[in-house]
């Protein structure tokens, strides 16, 4: 024990002396006043009053000149010897009140019966910082949350140049940019996400450019009866479901949710790129059904899916489509996420569907975060490489293209042969990403490829309005029909503040089949021959001109084989092999 504790102790100890002794002294002198004349021999042997308390006068100024001499060494020892060792000692070795009574019999058999408390388990992925992602929202902080409800709101503005300069200023080939020369709101979204006593929602509306051209592009509603498209079309995400409290989480929900099938996500802020490559662009964006979320560690997602198809509203055939996510993150710089999809029939029979025709595909990528240097100009860099496997088999019958000549519809994942055609699907992207000045700038370098025959992936473009239901004569999905692509993409982004992205874009696309819109466009003179609607119906949309012919022509075309002829009356689009444009966006996301 330290010299100022001791000393510390002995002044508290006298000044405990001094109080008891006059509260001893006071009423004995009390009781000598007033319990009468005394005989002369007690006044002989004993003081009198008045003596005994000129005594104690003298001795208390003695004990009040002892305390401070010993405050005035205490106060010096304390600047000599820091307390902090002492006092834990001394505390701990001077019980209070509180530990006395826990130490009685009946505290002890209390505190035996109450259980330990449980450790609280980690968030799933909430070790690290994961805003550095493709495909993930950089937002470090919301702008607002509550107990019940974290809103989310997002607006998406470019401004596309197509160097080919279509006169209808109609693009094809891509889920992200639609029109040339024109400023457009791609995407309008205001929703969130409810959590209350584990259960919980989410909703997130779609309007702008995305709520027609997501939908063109299912198939399913022309299955059966009601209006799919019509029901959806506003609506990107709509699901409700609950959180159970095992390992480190177990969500159940049901609804319309996001996909992250090609790693970028549905929303153009969250990405490193706004035109992504085809093995994104071409897959889905999102889902309707039922998805199971379990977090066996705080490292590792599984995620089942039962769904409805692919990217599709509805089914359209007699099967859904069953699939997963594996998503684990062992470190901060490292993610990988696998994708897997099958069983389904996401091919559009005639009538009530039942073509039987199934897809099966793979998606797997991994981001590397290999640099990290938050004091530098340069203070991040990172890369993304995804890659896709796929193919469709089964199937029966037989079509025929515009000159007559037969197609087997049944397809396989190998080869040609005579009743039966390939159909398969093969592609890789990669992406770098720097980061500079604290991440106010950044910038992406990337691009990817696909072969793809039979089309079954290739975005149809909308030539004479042609959609997924309708189809085209101009550019035809026939089982086996070739088609290869590939891309790049030169990314730069100014981000003053997390909630925004200045971005500016260049790319450049090339297919092995005119696919791109050329300068006379993708839309006869008169415009569309039959009205054009996302509201459902087969319609006319899509058809053929009247008058136009086809003649044998090169395999490698946008009809293999044949040879578009407009003739005098007749209409074929402007198709190109190659595609550049320029790409300017607002995006904010609060």
């Amino acid at each position: 024990m330290s010299n100022w504790l001791q000393k510390s102790i002995a002044v508290s100890t006298i000044r405990s002396i001094v109080i008891m002794s006059l509260a001893v002294a006071m009423p004995q002198l009390h009781a000598q006043s007033t319990a009468g004349p005394s005989t002369s021999e007690e006044s002989s042997s004993r003081p009198t009053a008045a003596t005994t308390t000129e005594l104690l006068v003298k001795e208390l100024d003695a004990v009040k000149q002892r305390v401070a001499q010993l405050e005035a060494e205490l106060q010096k020892s304390r600047a000599q010897d820091p307390p902090s060792a002492s006092l834990t000692t001394t505390t701990a070795a001077v019980p209070s009140n509180s530990m006395l009574a826990a130490s009685t019999p009946e505290a002890q058999a209390g505190k035996e019966s109450m259980p330990p408390p449980k450790p609280q388990k980690a968030e799933p992925f909430a070790y690290a910082d994961w805003t550095w992602l493709n495909g993930t929202a950089r937002n470090k902080d919301a702008v607002w949350d509550s107990k019940f409800f974290t809103p989310e709101i997002r607006f998406d503005t470019h401004y596309v140049q197509s160097f080919n300069h279509p006169r209808d200023d109609s693009m094809g080939g891509s889920s992200e940019i639609f029109r040339s020369g024109e400023v457009q709101v791609e995407q309008i979204s205001v929703g969130g996400d409810f959590h209350w006593q584990n259960v919980r929602g989410r909703v997130l509306t779609m309007n702008g450019m995305f709520g027609v051209t997501t939908p063109r592009n299912d198939a399913s509603p022309a299955r059966g009866q009601w209006d799919l498209r019509g029901a959806y079309r506003y609506v990107s995400e709509a699901y409700g479901g609950y959180h159970f409290d095992v390992n480190h989480g177990f969500n159940v929900d049901a609804g319309i949710f996001v996909s992250y099938i090609g790693l970028f996500s549905y929303y153009n802020f969250d990405n490193w790129t706004y035109q992504p490559s085809f093995v994104s662009s071409n897959t889905p964006w999102f889902f309707n059904g039922i998805r199971l979320q379990w977090f066996p560690t705080d490292k590792l997602k599984i995620e089942p899916w039962i769904i409805n198809g692919w990217q599709s509203y509805g089914r359209m055939g007699g099967k859904p489509g069953l699939g997963g996510q594996i998503l684990w993150r062992p470190k901060p710089w490292l993610s990988f996420v696998f994708n897997n999809y099958g069983m389904g029939e996401d091919t559009l029979g005639s009538g009530n569907g039942q073509f039987g025709r199934s897809r099966i595909h793979t998606d797997d990528s991994v981001e590397v975060k290999y640099y990290d240097r938050p004091e530098k100009f340069l203070d991040k860099m990172a890369f993304s490489v995804t890659g896709d496997l796929g193919c469709e088999y089964g199937g029966r019958g037989f079509t025929s293209d515009a000159a007559g000549n037969a197609i087997p519809l049944n397809t396989n994942c190998h080869h040609n042969t005579a009743t039966s055609r390939k159909q398969t699907f093969a592609g890789w992207m990669a992406y770098n990403r720097f980061w500079f000045k604290k991440d106010l700038y950044g910038l992406t370098i990337g691009g990817g490829t696909i072969s793809n025959p039979g089309r079954y992936l290739a975005l149809l473009p909308p030539i004479n309005g042609a959609d997924a239901i309708t189809g085209s004569p101009y550019f035809t999905q026939n089982p086996g029909d070739p088609f290869k692509a590939w891309d790049m993409s030169l990314t730069f982004d100014w981000m003053p503040k997390q909630y925004i992205t200045f971005r500016t874009e260049y790319g450049y696309r090339h297919a092995n089949v005119p696919y791109w819109s050329g300068r006379g466009g993708i839309t006869p003179p008169g415009g569309n021959t039959s009205p054009i609607s996302v509201f459902g119906g087969t319609g006319g949309p899509g058809g053929l001109v009247s008058g136009t012919t086809f003649v044998p022509g090169p395999t490698l075309s946008a009809t293999p084989g044949l040879t578009c002829v407009a003739g005098a009356t007749g209409w074929c689009p402007d198709l190109r092999k190659d595609e550049a444009s320029a790409r300017f966006a607002i995006m904010v996301k609060f």
